[in-house]
């Protein structure tokens, strides 16, 4: 079996592995870029930070490639034009997998990257129980292998390996034996699937399935649905004024003030990392106008305290848009809008409201 993931693994990540396993498998390792300096570039080191994730080392070859030093930044909170959230979605299950298993994963992914199509092979390392390496290379096709080479490279694009302290395959990531051997656990994944670690709220393609549904239901029954875009204003500010740690903060806070101002039905998810979006069921423009204001009102009375003696507030602009109801203008467009297609209008309304001004409600169809 070593033979045949020395044929498929990329050979920079087979000499990463070595290095590894010669440190130990449950060695604590506390500088891993220096531990492995020849891999220096091409190395992530994650940090937890609470319940999410921090680059605490981002190697030279990614800021290169994807334009951006991501040192010190909280995975879990990047927009998602930095990181796409369904490849948010991969990387929280695999950093949660090989923190509890204590063991490598190795797998690849394909993806669209400035507009050509690569595929990276990547290797989960632990080292130290809050402590991750990740080494990370683009791949070519290689040469014609063999069909046991050729079905561990499917296997490796599709589910995560876990590798034994001596290199060899143990199981596969999505196993039920290894992960989901309680109900806690599988209610575990559950949440990782469709929760934003950091707030609790639904995470993008979540949202997007709960609004849908709720779309459906507005077709069949003839009744409204309304949709709103909104963005915290400034909030790099606060990330660069009073650090990650109090902009997490303040993005639960956020949320908070999101809840008291909405009804217990309405479906609040997290689309980016500043960004939500709210599905109002059974909602035309004019209620959905009032509900926004109101969640404006409530975000810009709050108050965040990153530490002993120190406040900020923060504001939100919105975009309002919606379909259905008794305008035949909107219930002509029930029928042939989705969740992304409404999202579209709500984010251009949300656009115009940051472009006048911000901490203001703009509505598509005013537009």
């Amino acid at each position: 079996m070593q033979d045949l993931i020395a044929t498929v693994m990329d050979a920079r990540l087979l000499d990463l592995l070595t290095r590894w396993r010669a440190a130990g498998p449950e060695a604590v390792i506390a500088e891993p870029a220096a531990c492995f300096a020849d891999h220096a570039d091409n190395l992530l080191v994650i940090d937890t930070d609470g319940p999410g994730n921090r680059y605490s080392h981002y190697g030279a070859a990614f800021t290169r490639h994807f334009g951006a030093d991501l040192t010190g930044c909280v995975i879990d909170v990047l927009p998602t034009d930095i990181l796409p959230a369904e490849r948010r979605g991969m990387l929280e299950f695999e950093y949660t997998f090989a923190r509890r298993v204590k063991r490598p994963l190795w797998r690849s992914y394909t993806a669209q990257f400035d507009q050509c199509t690569e595929t990276w092979q990547r290797l989960v390392l632990p080292v130290g129980d809050n402590r991750l390496a990740v080494g990370a290379y683009p791949v070519t096709a290689g040469a014609a292998e063999d069909q046991a080479a050729h079905l561990l490279r499917l296997v490796i694009d599709r589910v995560p390996v876990v590798l034994d302290p001596n290199g060899g395959i143990q199981d596969l990531a999505l196993s039920l034996r290894a992960f989901c051997d309680t109900q806690q656990h599988v209610a575990e994944l559950e949440v990782l699937a469709t929760r934003d670690s950091l707030t609790g709220v639904s995470n993008l393609r979540h949202f997007h399935h709960l609004a849908n549904l709720e779309l459906d239901h507005a077709r069949r029954m003839g009744r409204s649905f309304s949709l709103l875009a909104l963005d915290i204003d400034h909030f790099k500010a606060v990330n660069d004024r009073w650090g990650h740690a109090a902009g997490d903060e303040a993005l639960r806070a956020f949320v908070a003030a999101c809840r008291v101002a909405l009804r217990e039905y309405d479906i609040l998810g997290r689309i980016g990392g500043e960004e939500f979006a709210v599905a109002l069921p059974n909602t035309g423009l004019d209620g959905a106008r009032v509900i926004a204001e109101r969640l404006r009102r409530q975000v810009e009375e709050m108050v965040v305290r990153p530490a002993k003696g120190d406040v900020f507030d923060l504001t939100v602009s919105i975009g309002v848009t919606a379909c259905g109801g008794h305008d035949p203008q909107l219930a002509d467009g029930l029928s042939v809008l989705d969740v992304s297609s409404l999202l579209e209008q709500a984010d251009a309304a949300l656009y115009r409201a940051k472009a006048t001004g911000r901490n203001r409600v703009v509505v598509a169809a005013e537009g």
